[in-house]
């Protein structure tokens, strides 16, 4: 195979995938329309553990309706905030690692080592959450 060949099917090829790209954001823009129309509401709060700060953890919320979720890091006075809204309804709230740890953290007895066990799962926690249009401030007490 020539270069100049070699190249043109390179430039087919990236063509094809650009089109594909191009296809694929427009059928995923389609179906976000719909999850807009839904009820949101954004999420901050605060979580404890008998009655002292959470850090080091990252909280996760499990919608009960459909599956959907999100999470965020706690900070080091127990706050967390999730990025955007989030639909309304009845959610499953556990306890996991943050999104970044280091080894230290993983093994630290403080952060998720010193959370009762059943907190690390959605299937074991009965820490529920529930998020209502607007805005809601949520105080979460792990026992």
């Amino acid at each position: 195979m020539t270069f100049s060949r070699l190249l043109n099917t390179i430039q087919a090829n990236l063509l094809q995938l650009g089109v594909a790209a191009c296809l694929i954001c427009l059928l995923s823009g389609c179906g976000g329309a719909r999850a807009e129309s839904q009820p949101m509401g954004t999420v901050s709060g605060t979580v404890t553990l008998k009655g002292q700060p959470l850090t080091d953890c990252r909280v996760n919320f499990i919608s009960q309706q459909g599956g959907s979720g999100a999470g965020g890091d706690l900070q080091p006075d127990g706050s967390f905030s999730f990025e955007g809204p989030i639909p309304t309804g009845t959610y499953s709230v556990f306890i996991t690692l943050p999104e970044m740890f280091t080894p230290a953290q993983a093994q630290s007895k403080s952060g998720l080592a010193s959370v009762p066990k059943k907190y690390h799962s959605q299937s074991t926690s009965d820490l529920t959450a529930t998020v209502t249009e607007g805005d809601n401030n949520l105080t979460l007490e792990l026992k």
